[in-house]
């Protein structure tokens, strides 16, 4: 059984989809698995003995072989990923794919793409049925896969050069075995406005969780396009914080999550990763719902206040309110 996966999307979305490897392997032992994704995320999946072949779907054209797969397996509405899922002959198809230049999908995926953007009912209804959705991204996954679950979980792996990266880091910002490190990612992705807590709502948490954990020891993480604000973050807070830095390359990155006992994120690549890493996380949710999010045990969820919870407005009307002791009191339990 020879099998593509497709899953351009986001970064978090392509680590999460990983947790379906392990129900592919145990149903098709002998399978073979071939991965496209964008070469932004071919880091992520290198290290993955689960999967055979990564390919990123700019180098789609050099030596690729569109004739070998018995199951096409695409979880992308990306109008390239369609194209390809269309363009390969195969004994079975499951997900989106071009149907006379427009993106369709297989009945047998209804449960995902109903709920998305090009979900056959409209963004409307979409979007009531996301809100109304209970099952998790990852359940979603193994029920229109065709496959057993139990909680598999998604799959991360750093090498050695990337561990120790951070054994570095620790090291030179003086983190000791036995300190309490707890990473800040407030941020979000661009897309929704009104994921992330506010400057001010960060330095109060920094502030209060410095206060209310011993021998504590905090890391303060974004990306590139978050130099400014955490800048912002620092200038306010009356506490210490260490800055994990904005420029960090991706596995880089994932090895300072590594660092961390507890992660405070929002619904966000830092949560995937998190997750992907077995760390304990407090997640908060706002305008998304946290019933996709799966933590497997790990994790406290925390909804922001407010009317457009749950709506996917890129921005909200009613802006979320955060209760900022009770993120506080969530670490606490977790530690």
């Amino acid at each position: 059984m020879n099998m593509l996966v497709i899953k351009l999307g986001a970064i978090g979305d392509v680590i999460r989809t990983t947790s379906i490897l392990p129900g592919l392997k145990e149903k098709y032992p002998q399978g073979n698995i071939t991965w496209v994704t964008k070469n932004e995320s071919l880091d992520i999946l290198k290290n993955n003995n689960l999967i055979q072949n990564v390919v990123a779907i700019e180098n789609i054209n050099n030596g690729f072989d569109y004739e070998k797969f018995d199951l096409i397996i695409n979880l992308d509405d990306d109008y390239d990923a369609c194209r390809l899922a269309a363009g390969i002959k195969s004994k079975k198809l499951i997900g989106a794919y071009l149907k006379n230049r427009k993106i369709a999908y297989t009945e047998d995926s209804s449960l995902w793409f109903d709920m998305g953007l090009i979900s056959k009912y409209g963004k409307k209804k979409a979007d009531e049925l996301k809100a109304k959705n209970k099952k998790t991204y990852q359940e979603i996954m193994y029920n229109i896969l065709g496959l057993n679950y139990k909680k598999q979980e998604p799959i991360l792996v750093l090498n050695k050069k990337e561990i120790d990266f951070g054994k570095k880091f620790a090291k030179d910002n003086g983190i000791k075995n036995d300190n309490v490190v707890i990473g800040i990612n407030t941020g979000a992705g661009g897309r929704w406005q009104d994921k992330k807590l506010s400057v001010e709502e960060t330095a109060e948490l920094i502030d209060k969780l410095n206060n209310k954990i011993g021998n504590a020891k905090l890391l303060l993480f974004g990306g590139p396009e978050e130099k400014e604000r955490n800048e912002k973050i620092m200038q306010k807070i009356k506490m210490e914080i260490i800055d994990a830095g904005c420029d960090n390359s991706l596995m880089e990155f994932a090895s300072l999550v590594n660092l961390c006992n507890v992660l405070v994120a929002s619904d966000s690549l830092a949560l995937h990763i998190g997750t992907a890493l077995k760390k304990k996380v407090v997640s908060f949710y706002y305008p998304t719902s946290k019933n996709e999010i799966e933590t497997y045990g790990r994790g406290i969820k925390i909804i922001g206040k407010g009317k457009d919870y749950c709506s996917y407005k890129t921005k909200c009307d009613n802006p979320p309110k955060w209760n900022i002791d009770e993120m506080v009191n969530a670490v606490k339990k977790l530690v």
